[in-house]
């Protein structure tokens, strides 16, 4: 199987389908952008702005606009300041603050359960089933509730299951015949990591949603925050990535995978060089990548930069718009009252 050329064409789909059995797929933001235009906000610590931050919060933000970053850094704050008998009162509030602007941020971008048409989950739901790994970089909702669409997880699975709040055990993390396992390689909105760093999911309840929970306190652990890498550079990414037991080891079994990989709805951009250097871990592993239809000199232009930094032996593009991920149909209609 050859590369396609260095040149700005894609191929359909079909075509690539049918080049090779593709058993694990790595999502990218292009899905839910797909599902929700919202989605392709420019920033989410922008929207944060907004959310109540002071001059000293934004302070924190100097080096990096990474939520995760930040959060653990006054965690850790906090841990000093408990151990060497100092008042840890402020940087609660501080960090109380941060949390309640994130969540602010997302309830701003974030579409609503009851705005997703049935049907675009039961097609997402349909789609993932034709694989036998799934990673995403994304961390709203639009997976999750496509995985658990009509009440039934199954064979999906995310290894949040052991405890009375879904832990995560690195320990007791094995994929069983039948099962597909996904994982959140940046975290993701029902995923929360508490003061002692064990990781859990948010569970619907019978008077909140997901999203009403999200960035609210954790009953029991003052110090809980959501899962959550956000916008940053790779060197920032990569921090939070390996200081967490979840995310790193999704990111190991993307690394040490050896089949191959479809990678829809991601450019995988500098800021994502992570992947890029987890995917040319086995380079015989064939990769096919969907691009956004655009202009040939832009076309071109994108795959001169993945072709640069991914050194695989097959590396196939193709027209994202010809993935069944990325059909028109799944677009929720916009809501014309919806603030």
């Amino acid at each position: 199987m050859a590369s396609h050329p260095l040149d700005g064409s894609l191929a359909d789909w079909e075509e690539v389908a049918d080049a090779d059995h593709w058993a694990v797929l790595v999502l990218g933001n292009g899905l839910s952008v797909n599902v929700w235009p919202q989605f392709a906000y420019a920033s989410l610590f922008e929207h944060a702005r907004d959310g109540g931050l002071t001059p000293e919060d934004l302070a924190l933000f100097d080096n990096t606009p990474n939520f995760e970053r930040v959060l653990a850094d006054l965690n850790t704050a906090i841990r000093v300041s408990q151990v060497a008998g100092v008042d840890a009162s402020p940087f609660y509030e501080r960090y109380r603050r941060i949390q309640l602007a994130l969540g602010h941020a997302i309830r701003q971008v974030h579409v609503t359960r009851s705005e997703v048409p049935n049907e675009s989950l039961a097609a997402i739901r349909a789609e993932l089933l034709n694989y036998e790994w799934i990673f995403t970089t994304s961390y709203d909702l639009i997976v999750y509730w496509a995985m658990g669409y009509g009440e039934v997880f199954r064979p999906f699975v995310d290894h949040f299951r052991f405890g009375g709040r879904c832990e995560f055990d690195p320990s007791r993390a094995d994929v069983f015949d039948g099962e597909i396992p996904v994982y959140f390689l940046h975290g993701a909105l029902h995923l929360v990591v508490g003061g002692t760093g064990v990781t859990w999911k948010l569970r619907r309840t019978a008077i909140q949603t997901l999203l009403d929970q999200f960035g609210q306190p954790i009953p029991g652990d003052p110090q809980a925050r959501p899962l959550l890498v956000t916008e940053g550079s790779a060197r920032d990414k990569f921090r939070a990535i390996e200081g967490n037991d979840y995310l790193s080891h999704a990111l190991e079994l993307l690394r040490t995978l050896e089949l191959p990989v479809v990678v829809f709805g991601s450019r995988l951009g500098q800021q994502d060089q992570h992947l890029v250097d987890a995917l040319a871990e086995h380079p015989e592993r064939p990769v096919a990548i969907s691009l956004f239809p655009g202009t040939r000199r832009e076309i071109a232009a994108q795959k001169a930069d993945i072709y640069s930094r991914l050194e695989v032996d097959t590396l196939l593009f193709f027209n994202s718009r010809t993935h069944p991920l990325g059909s028109a149909d799944l677009r929720a209609p916009v809501i014309a009252q919806r603030p």
